[in-house]
């Protein structure tokens, strides 16, 4: 029985070497990375004018392959349906400020950290009685649905009513609209919606710490991580990773 067992271990371990050798040069024979992202979330990832996809994540995405030396594929697709497109093999990676989760970490793989972020809570400018995420009694909370926010808040409890929505863009556009009273979102996000509304809302207060974020993979796309891993390695070290934090959020990286 023990020697079975050893066997058996034995084979599925390279099974699991195999597949895991195999899933980058199965996307080599196709020809182009599949890339995912929600397309809503300024200045991570969101449309200009153009009508391209544009932002911190695209410029990552972009950066992978090339250095793969594939042209990607981007497929947005809206925040709550990312992880199962993933899933399902519709999507080699998704780029779109996912952070790293230790219940998504028991179903996919991520990357190396490729941003940093904190969690804020945003008001309207005139909301002068909030001065902490502790102030939510009779509150109602907007965030995006599925997201580490969302999660955070459901933790912290005592507001009268969590809202989540599709995109960022729902949940400033509710704060705006007055269909809720609080916005909690990534400090980036809330600082670009500043500087594009001006005089409009307040930071109030970051919780949740500091937050890696990572890119997703499928649980056996081993080799494509190792490759995104080398990637995320000499953007650091050369100074690029910096160099796109400042171009698209205008800060560095919290520590």
């Amino acid at each position: 029985m023990r020697r079975l067992l050893t066997v058996l271990l034995a084979v599925v371990a390279l099974t699991a070497t195999a597949a895991w050798a195999d899933d980058l040069e199965q996307i080599r024979a196709r020809g182009y990375l599949k890339i995912g992202t929600s397309g809503t979330a300024p200045p991570n990832t969101w449309v200009n004018a153009k009508n391209e996809l544009t932002g911190y994540d695209i410029d990552w995405g972009n950066l992978i392959a090339r250095d793969l030396a594939l042209p990607v594929r981007w497929i947005k697709v809206d925040f709550r349906g990312l992880m199962p497109a993933l899933s399902s093999g519709q999507l080699d990676l998704v780029i779109t400020g996912v952070r790293i989760r230790e219940q998504l970490k028991q179903v996919f793989l991520f990357s190396e950290p490729y941003a940093y972020e904190r969690m804020v809570a945003v008001v309207r400018a005139d909301d002068t009685s909030m001065h902490s995420l502790t102030d939510l009694r009779g509150r109602s909370i907007g965030v995006v649905a599925a997201s580490f926010q969302e999660d955070t808040m459901r933790r912290i409890g005592g507001y009268r009513e969590l809202l989540p929505m599709p995109s960022g863009s729902d949940v400033f556009l509710s704060l705006h609209t007055g269909h809720v009273d609080v916005a909690v979102t990534g400090m980036t996000a809330a600082l670009h919606y500043q500087k594009a509304r001006p005089g409009e809302v307040r930071i109030v207060a970051a919780g949740g710490g500091v937050n890696a974020q990572g890119i997703v993979m499928q649980k056996d796309a081993g080799a494509l991580k190792a490759a995104v891993d080398q990637v995320v390695a000499r953007a650091r070290a050369d100074g690029t990773y910096l160099a796109l934090y400042r171009r698209n959020f205008g800060i560095d990286p919290p520590q």
